[in-house]
C-alpha cells in the first residue's frame, strides 16, 4: 500500500483527470507510479510529458533499446515496482520474453548487440558511480555506432529512471497493488 493518499480515478478532476485519461489512452490504466504524483498536479502532468517524450516518443534510440535501460536501471537500484514493468514493456518493444529476462538476469550473457552491451555497461556505471564517468566511456561508446544524441539520451532515460525509483520505493508503491 502506498505510504501517501493519492486521487484515485473516480476522484480526478481537472489536469489530474486529464492526465489520468491521457494516461489511460496510452497503458489502458492510470499506473500507481503516475497516481503517486497526483497530490501535486503540475508535478503529475510534467512527469507525464517527460516520460512520454523520454520513453514514448520515436527518438534516436529504439523503444526496446530504452526500455533494457529502464530495466537495467531499475534493477540495479531495486525497484521491483520499475523492473516489473519495464521489462514487461521490452517485450511490448518487441523482445521476446525469454529475450527480456536474459537481459534482466545478466545483459552481459544476453543475445544482444556487442553495441548494446557497451551501452548497458556505460548505464551501470552511470547508474552506480555517475561520477566516475569518463571520456574515455562516452569515446568507447561512439566507437561502437552510438551517436551522441543517443548517449544523451541513454543518459536522460538513466536520469529518469534513477530519479522514478527513488519516489517509488520510498513512497511504498508496489506492482501489486496497480
Amino acid at each position: 500500500m502506498p505510504r501517501i493518499q493519492v486521487i484515485e480515478e473516480e476522484n480526478a478532476e481537472g489536469k489530474v483527470k486529464a492526465v489520468y485519461d491521457e494516461l489511460r489512452s496510452v497503458f489502458g490504466k492510470v499506473p500507481g507510479v503516475m497516481k503517486a504524483l497526483s497530490p501535486w498536479p503540475d508535478v503529475l502532468e510534467l512527469y507525464a510529458k517527460r516520460i512520454g517524450l523520454i520513453m514514448l516518443s520515436e527518438t534516436l534510440l529504439t523503444r526496446a533499446v530504452k526500455e533494457m535501460i529502464a530495466a537495467l536501471v531499475s534493477r540495479i537500484n531495486e525497484c521491483s515496482y520499475c523492473l516489473t514493468y519495464h521489462e514487461s514493456f521490452m517485450v511490448d518493444a518487441g523482445l521476446s520474453s525469454p529475450d527480456a529476462e536474459a537481459i534482466v538476469a545478466d545483459y552481459q550473457t544476453a543475445a544482444i548487440s556487442d553495441a548494446e552491451k557497451k551501452l548497458l555497461a556505460y548505464v551501470e556505471k552511470v547508474t552506480r558511480h555517475a561520477y566516475k564517468t569518463t571520456d574515455t566511456d562516452v569515446d568507447g561508446l561512439k566507437g561502437c555506432g552510438w551517436s551522441e544524441g543517443q548517449i544523451l539520451e541513454a543518459t536522460l532515460v538513466v536520469g529518469l529512471f534513477s530519479d522514478i525509483n527513488r519516489w517509488v520505493d520510498a513512497l511504498g508503491f508496489r506492482y501489486e497493488d496497480d
